[in-house]
């Protein structure tokens, strides 16, 4: 299958307060077929720079959908239908029935007065099965695990028929089953030309090792590195990122990094 470029992030900078610069030329391609993880310790800038590829912010520099259309050209809905963006966590006062929230994904298919349609429902049940979550769709969101809800956003996202699909944290707060279970259907969702890429923000450097075609390695709102985990996920730019040392292994090969146990008080 030929690559081709769905988004390119060119001098992406955002400054929150004189004080406080997030982003600083922040600069990457991210190809079809791709699962690509903006890594780095808290506060290195991941979360705003999802924000503002999804223009919730307004940065200086300039994003292209698709490697040519620049998003600011787009309408809100338009950049809906392009981007599914999952959040970190979802707090919500309301216990919403599954079902009608993952039918919230199809609301940039709609006008403000429309009601949804059969195929609208079809699409959710179609969704559901897909991500092995049907038993879910009558039980309210407020019942659910941590895994579940992530599998229910992601769900969400996918009814929205977007090209791309953005993680913030996706295993926050996640046991390690869970975070491999959603991790492989995200991989599973681009490898299977579901969705075109996936962009996944996350702190932890042992689970981009083993789900990401690229890293984008950041600190302190710039790109330290970038490239496949092989050629980033070395112990000398870990430490330098993280503040602590990393062991590297290669297995069957994959690279696994781990970070070294200091016996230091």
């Amino acid at each position: 299958m030929e690559m081709r470029c769905v988004l390119r992030v060119e001098g992406l900078s955002y400054t929150y307060s004189r004080d406080l610069v997030a982003l600083r030329d922040v600069e990457f391609e991210v190809y079809s077929g791709e699962v690509v993880t903006v890594l780095g310790p808290n506060g290195a800038g991941k979360t705003t720079l999802l924000k503002c590829i999804l223009r919730l912010l307004e940065p200086r520099g300039v994003v292209y959908i698709n490697g040519k259309r620049r998003w600011d050209e787009l309408s809100s809905r338009e950049l809906a239908k392009y981007f599914g963006y999952v959040p970190q966590t979802h707090h919500s006062i309301f216990a919403y029935r599954v079902l009608d929230f993952i039918l919230m994904g199809r609301a940039p298919h709609h006008t403000m007065f429309s009601l949804p349609s059969r195929r609208d429902y079809e699409k959710v049940h179609e969704v559901a099965k897909l991500l092995g979550i049907e038993d879910l769709l009558e039980r309210s969101i407020t019942e659910l695990s941590g895994g579940q809800m992530q599998l229910v956003l992601i769900a969400r996202a996918l009814v929205q028929e977007a090209k791309v699909l953005l993680l913030d944290e996706p295993t926050a707060h996640l046991d390690i089953v869970n975070s491999v279970r959603v991790l492989s259907v995200v991989r599973k969702l681009v490898k299977s030309g579901r969705v075109d890429a996936a962009i996944m923000a996350m702190h932890d450097p042992v689970l981009a090792a083993s789900f990401s075609d690229k890293v984008l390695l950041m600190s302190r709102g710039r790109v330290v590195a970038c490239g496949s985990p092989r050629d980033v996920l070395r112990p000398e730019v870990l430490r330098e990122v993280y503040g602590v040392d990393f062991v590297r292994f290669e297995h069957c090969g994959f690279v696994v990094v781990v970070p070294r146990a200091s016996t230091e008080v």
